[in-house]
């Protein structure tokens, strides 16, 4: 310890200088390395960046040379499957060639002899170095052989997967072709057949008018014919024939006949026939009221059941409307619109093209729309008389009129005006004789309101029904079955649901009610069709105003034949809103089917009008 004690303080401090020097040199040393990798990333970026401008220019030429390349293909025709498959054959044609010859040289040059001076030095030892020498040569051959068979093989399965697909675009777009030349077709032809119902009808009434005048003229009885060749001298140039035949128009015209002009007896038969048919149509629509009536409320029709089916609700009637809708759409589809209209089906088919896919929405709109009429419509028959229901559901022509006027600038007249109110004076009138005496067998408000409901959503369907005469121009045949087919894909998503209880569209049936519930609901789809079909009858015989004009008596003949069958009676203010309703209505279809009626000359011959 003592010698320890005594050593010197120097040794210390020499330490500590020997390792501040280490600290520094190795110091140094870090430094001298991080100013090397600096330098060394610092070219490497240089570097890197001169290759990302190469590249960037080198991508933006080929992006150049590409747009270049698809604008001259697209000049030069591109798209033309026929020039593709021509050049993809020069191609392989030529590929072909060159593939072959190179493969003769490269037989030649493996097959070619070795030089002289080798074959000498190869005689007698070697024969078995030749042999081999032979044995590769022809695995080498075979080698190539095969690699060029299966580079053959998989050129042509390229080309033949090329040429399938500009086939296949080629059938579609000859398929459209085909397509668009049919609709072409059907257009040509029912612009022909008009124009020739046209003209043969004002040839036909030119005639006849030319004739009558000229009988009046000769003292003739009308409809006598006349002989043409025994005409006054001058007469016979087409100037003084063309000034004759207006001045007899003109004559008609202007003067009386002193002998009425008494109508063929077979048009007369035709028009009596539609009047009938037209008639009978709004007479089974009524009994269809009727029927639905004495389903929900407690009636008695021909002793085929006395007392209610089902009570009324909203899941009843759409159960009722579900059921009736399952007989009607196939029976439509299937046999009576394809009677009526033989191309029902092609024409909706043809809904699905690109132009008319657009207008789709207002068919399935006005199905809507008459879905939802309908369901109120049962609600109401539950609740109030058959008379009532109907007389407040015929709103609709004039709410009909107003949406009109909104939509197509179809302005109503004076006489709407007065009609429109007169028959709101009449449903007051009606429903009045319920407000003072009474609804023991409904919830009067609710029938009142369902029925006012089923008139305002049943005008927005005859709406939509007007907007896609206009636009689609759709047939009635397939435009009502496509109304149906809606109404039944609408129905039985809320009978699934009301099969459940405790919500809003649960229905209820007694076990021993599922007989008549389905006979009524038989007869409901009967008397739809029958309608249907004798309406679609009656029109090319009357026409459509006249037609819509026997419609308009539908609250009149309901209110008597529900006194007739069910005994439900009205009262006298109820009979006279019934009655100001029906005569207001009437007038209402009148004047429309004024406007719609062109000035005709004398004893013209029925239009033939389609459905």
């Amino acid at each position: 310890m003592g010698q320890l004690d005594n050593q010197p303080e120097n040794s210390t401090s020499s330490n500590t200088k020997e390792i501040e020097a280490l600290l520094s040199s190795m110091t140094q040393e870090l430094r001298d390395i991080q100013q090397n990798i600096v330098v060394q990333l610092a070219r490497d970026m240089a570097r890197l960046q001169a290759e990302q401008s190469r590249l960037t220019a080198d991508i933006q030429k080929l992006q150049n040379q590409q747009q270049q390349i698809q604008s001259k293909q697209m000049q030069g025709g591109a798209g033309r499957p026929m020039q593709q498959q021509q050049w993809t054959k020069q191609l392989a044609q030529v590929m072909a060639s060159q593939l072959q010859q190179e493969l003769s040289e490269r037989l030649k040059e493996m097959v070619a002899p070795p030089p002289p001076s080798q074959s000498l030095t190869t005689l007698d030892p070697n024969i078995g170095m030749s042999s081999a020498q032979t044995g590769n040569l022809d695995e080498n051959a075979y080698r190539l052989l095969a690699s060029l068979d299966t580079t053959l093989n998989t050129t042509f399965k390229n080309l033949q997967q090329e040429l399938s697909s500009y086939q296949s675009s080629l059938s579609q777009q000859l398929g459209r072709m085909h397509s668009l030349q049919q609709q072409g077709e059907v257009i040509l032809e029912t612009l022909v057949d008009r124009l020739i119902e046209q003209l043969q009808s004002e040839a036909s009434n030119v005639q006849t008018t030319a004739e009558i005048v000229s009988n009046r003229r000769q003292g003739l009885p009308v409809g006598t014919p006349t002989n043409r060749g025994d005409r006054p001298e001058g007469t016979g140039t087409q100037s003084d024939r063309n000034a004759a035949e207006k001045a007899a128009m003109a004559e008609v015209r202007t003067a009386t006949p002193a002998t009425p002009v008494p109508s063929p007896p077979v048009e007369s038969n035709i028009f009596l026939t539609g009047l009938i048919l037209a008639l009978l149509s709004s007479i089974i629509i009524s009994f269809q009221n009727i029927i639905t009536r004495a389903i929900l409320s407690p009636q008695s029709l021909f002793g085929l059941w006395s007392g209610q089916v089902l009570s009324p609700g909203a899941g009843n009637s759409l159960l009722i409307l579900g059921m009736r809708m399952l007989f009607v759409v196939p029976l439509m589809g299937f046999i009576l619109a394809p009677i009526l209209y033989p191309n029902t089906w092609r024409d909706i088919k043809q809904l699905a093209n690109p132009e008319k896919r657009g207008s789709v929405w207002i068919v399935i709109g006005s199905g809507l729309f008459l879905f939802m009429s309908q369901f109120f419509i049962y609600i109401a028959l539950g609740n109030i008389p058959t008379g009532v229901a109907i007389t407040l559901f015929f709103i609709f022509p004039p709410v009909t009129a107003v949406l009109a006027w909104i939509m197509f600038g179809a302005r109503p007249s004076f006489i709407f005006a007065l009609a429109t109110v007169t028959i709101y004076l009449g449903c007051f009138l009606t429903v009045s004789g319920r407000l003072t005496g009474g609804a023991p067998d409904g919830n009067l408000g609710l029938g009142i309101g369902t029925a006012i409901a089923s008139g305002l959503t049943f005008a927005g369907y005859v709406i939509l029904t007007q907007l896609s005469a206009r636009k689609l121009k759709l047939h009635p045949a397939p435009f009502s079955v496509i109304n149906f087919s809606v109404i039944l894909i609408l129905a039985i998503p809320f009978v699934i649901l009301g099969s459940g209880e405790g919500n809003f569209f649960t229905w209820n049936v007694l076990q021993e009610n599922w007989t008549g519930l389905w006979i009524g609901s038989i007869a409901l789809a009967t008397t739809t069709l029958i309608g249907y079909a004798l309406n679609n009858f009656a029109i090319p015989m009357i026409g459509a105003p006249l037609a819509s004009v026997v419609a308009a008596t539908g609250p009149g003949l309901t209110s008597l034949m529900a006194l007739l069958f069910i005994g439900e009676g009205l009262g006298l203010n109820e009979w006279l809103g019934v009655f100001i309703v029906t005569l207001w209505v009437l007038g209402i279809s009148v004047d429309n089917m004024n406007k719609q009626k062109k000035p005709a000359p004398v004893a013209p011959a029925p239009a033939k009008q389609g459905a």
